[in-house]
């Protein structure tokens, strides 16, 4: 079979047209909203938007964008059995109890930045900040309107599978990073985020590091996006907390310097674990479970 008629290609060439077209539609908008173009408002505001449609602009280009994209690239690529198994996947939540507790890693790395934020002066513990019963509802919110779940039904529910057909799982995590990462560029640009090279190239150092993680997780799994949501959660919670329990009253580079030289240990644990793989096997389980 030719890569152009590949349906693995197509639907994952599909997929990120799409996504990152979302993703610019809603740039497009932002900016129309701000020139007075759109007869209400797109500015931020809380987990939403200044105003009901402009929450919905968001909603549907930005949030779920990636999700719909991959409801799309399916539909017409894989058909019925390919939505089918889509849903499977995101509702596959009986996995090893184990990558559940290690889903908190970030824990581990956010709990260092905290210690050498303390060693460098740079952090301090914000009393005032700390609601339990607050925090534990906010763990199910930003599942939803954060990113996890319109997210990673894209990423790792339809891009990293359709991928991991026709390349290594290192390969396909690398790829499934930078377009991660592009994805986000136009979002955080009408947030002012991502002002500076250094900050775009952290930036893609995370995106393509945490796929790396991710995709392990994901393969252990034998294919579940359920995982894949309650991982990426996690990973955004356990910065949440840090951010707002221990926020930064000083400038230093040493916290980042930590974070990122952490994460590097991870991803360079599971990029090894992933080169032992067989190039262009994604493993039965996941054929199988795709339906193909």
């Amino acid at each position: 079979m030719s890569i152009r008629s590949d349906p693995a290609i197509k639907t994952a060439v599909l997929f990120t047209a799409l996504a990152l077209g979302f993703a610019c539609v809603y740039a497009a908008a932002v900016a129309m909203a701000r020139a007075g173009m759109l007869p209400f408002s797109m500015e931020h505001e809380g987990f939403g938007r200044a105003s009901f449609m402009g929450s919905v602009v968001w909603l549907v280009f930005s949030n779920f964008g990636p999700a719909l994209a991959a409801v799309i690239a399916v539909a017409i690529y894989r058909g019925r059995a390919g939505l089918a198994n889509l849903w499977r996947s995101v509702v596959q939540w009986r996995v090893p109890g184990s990558l559940y507790l290690f889903a908190w890693f970030g824990i581990l790395i956010n709990a260092a930045v905290v210690i050498a934020g303390y060693a460098t002066h740079s952090v301090q513990f914000d009393a005032s900040a700390l609601d339990p019963l607050k925090f534990a509802m906010l763990f199910f919110v930003m599942a939803i309107v954060d990113g996890p779940l319109g997210e990673e039904i894209g990423w790792r529910g339809v891009l990293l599978p359709e991928l991991l057909r026709r390349m290594s799982a290192l390969g396909a995590a690398l790829i499934v990073g930078v377009v991660w990462y592009a994805w986000h560029v136009p979002l955080y640009a009408t947030e002012d985020k991502l002002m500076g090279l250094g900050e775009h190239a952290i930036f893609l150092y995370t995106c393509i590091a945490l796929s790396l993680i991710m995709t392990w997780f994901f393969l252990k799994s034998r294919g579940s996006t359920f995982l894949m949501i309650y991982l990426h959660d996690a990973t955004n919670y356990s910065t949440f907390l840090r951010s707002k329990l221990f926020p930064k009253i000083a400038a230093s580079p040493v916290p980042i310097i930590v974070y990122m030289v952490l994460l590097l240990i991870f991803a360079l644990l599971a990029a090894a674990a992933l080169a032992r793989r067989k190039a262009a096997s994604p493993g039965e389980q996941l054929v199988e479970r795709a339906g193909y």
